[in-house]
């Protein structure tokens, strides 16, 4: 980290300039499985006190030596952020049911690292994601992700049942994601 430039030399060899709203608070380590592990590069806006309103994560991840497996999904819905195309997606999210469901997968331990930190996250959040295989074989990849906390909306999960589609749900997830493509920006 420069300032609120992440910059990394592999897997990929990439720079992401983080606007300066956000304050870098750290780095979290995780293991999945003992098959993969990664870093997630954590950035924070906050507003009164600790509350976090939005939340940018820089994740890079790898398959360890002992596993063949590689990072296979499609890239169906394309967003070029420098020079790649990243699978993006945007949805409404319950981090603490994620949490709950995979304890200590990555957002189990975003949710401790911030905690411990004294910040308080909303479980209920819009998040923005882009990833992609960071590598020639895709034993790695990138993923950035934004959160932002669905109360700021004046709404709670409860508002959206799952498969719903309503309009006032496609434009938070539009606003979301709007806010998120303006707080960071790739060069690689």
């Amino acid at each position: 980290m420069e300032g609120n430039t992440f910059i990394s030399p592999e897997n990929p060899q990439i720079q992401v300039v983080v606007d300066k709203r956000f304050a870098y608070v750290g780095r979290a380590s995780f293991v999945i499985d003992k098959a993969a592990a990664g870093n997630r590069f954590i950035f924070v806006h906050i507003t009164g006190g600790k509350s976090v309103s939005q939340m940018f994560i820089i994740q890079q991840e790898g398959f360890l030596p002992s596993s063949n497996d590689t990072y296979k999904y499609p890239i169906t819905n394309p967003v070029k952020l420098g020079s790649f195309e990243y699978q993006h997606s945007v949805m409404m999210y319950d981090n603490d049911a994620a949490a709950q469901a995979e304890p200590g997968k990555e957002a189990d331990v975003t949710r401790q690292f911030l905690a411990r930190r004294g910040y308080i996250v909303n479980p209920a959040l819009v998040m923005s994601r882009f990833a992609r295989p960071a590598d020639s074989s895709h034993k790695h990849e990138i993923i950035f992700f934004c959160f932002e906390d669905l109360s700021s909306y004046g709404h709670k999960l409860a508002d959206f049942p799952e498969n719903s589609d309503s309009g006032e749900k496609q434009r938070i997830k539009e606003k979301a994601d709007e806010d998120c493509r303006n707080a960071f920006r790739v060069a690689d």
